[in-house]
């Protein structure tokens, strides 16, 4: 079984537990890129993998391999029309990265898929950035939502303000219906030097975007919307940093040798796996089931004795 059909298979398993699962609340899915470590394609060079995980898990519901001649952008719609075949998006939320902040993947999603978009805006759609800028007096428009996290020398702060998408940008995104703006106000706190030299700085950073979303005011709340930007951002660490630190003393063979181009979606299996039984915490969880068996078939479904016959 090459890659592709192995990352099918499995997504295709993935998501029919995931819906047995019946989780509470919206779904919401990311589609996130990443060239991967370790692994090597054919012509040497490490693959690129565009992935389609759910937000609440991380599980990886569908990934194709980015040929050389193509890109994340042209992978996006057979993708998620894949995905759509064996597990109906419609009503779902799907989040993306500013590069698919295109008009066609916000067509393909909302008519093509029956389900709603959460977009990034930056500077690689410069005319759009300057719509949503201008959309609202952003000064007078009220924080609908703030958060605060302390953790790793660092204080975050962030702030999230809606309104509704004017005619500017409906011309540019016909199925934009909210904009908003994010602010992250971070202060690091820095130590350098030794003993009586040693001085504390606290640094001040601020970083705005602004995301589209077809979804109306009064479907989505600004706590809602932050949640699934936020979800977005922490795909990175749930499904790369755990395949490729967490994994990497599994992979077949030893030293800096290139992994089979196979080896991520082998990998991406068993961490949906051990998230859908309720194991956030991968590591400590793939210890434990060296040594307990019982957990191993629970984490397959397999500790009631009629799932043996399935």
């Amino acid at each position: 079984m090459d890659a592709s059909a192995l990352a099918t298979a499995a997504g295709t398993a993935l998501a029919a537990r995931s819906r047995r699962a019946g989780r509470a609340g919206r779904r919401v899915l990311a589609v996130n890129g990443k060239t991967l470590r370790g692994a090597a394609g054919l012509d040497g060079q490490a693959p690129h993998l565009l992935a389609v995980a759910e937000h609440t898990t991380g599980t990886v519901l569908a990934a194709h391999e980015i040929g050389a001649k193509t890109n994340e952008v042209t992978a996006f719609g057979p993708l998620l029309r894949e995905l759509h075949g064996h597990d109906p998006l419609t009503g779902t939320v799907i989040t993306a990265d500013a590069l698919h902040t295109t008009r066609g993947h916000a067509d393909l999603i909302v008519t093509g898929l029956g389900a709603h978009f959460v977009f990034t805006v930056k500077a690689n759609t410069p005319a759009l950035a300057v719509d949503c800028v201008q959309a609202t007096d952003w000064t007078k428009a009220p924080v609908g939502h703030s958060s605060e996290e302390k953790a790793h020398g660092r204080l975050e702060k962030r702030t999230i303000q809606l309104a509704e998408a004017s005619g500017t940008i409906r011309a540019r995104h016909p199925h934009a219906r909210t904009v908003a703006r994010l602010r992250r106000r971070v202060m690091r706190t820095v130590t350098t030097g030794r003993g009586c030299r040693q001085v504390t700085r606290k640094i001040p950073t601020t970083v705005t975007l602004h995301i589209l979303t077809s979804l109306a005011l009064d479907e989505v709340t600004p706590a809602e919307l932050a949640g699934y930007v936020r979800g977005h951002r922490t795909i990175e660490n749930r499904i790369h940093w755990v395949r490729d630190v967490t994994f990497r003393k599994y992979a077949p063979g030893s030293g800096p040798a290139p992994y089979p181009a196979s080896w991520p979606h082998s990998v991406t299996s068993p961490i949906g796996l051990i998230r859908l039984a309720g194991h956030n915490r991968i590591a400590p969880t793939i210890y434990r089931i060296r040594h307990d068996n019982t957990l191993l078939l629970a984490i397959l479904t397999l500790d009631n004795p009629t799932d043996l016959h399935q």
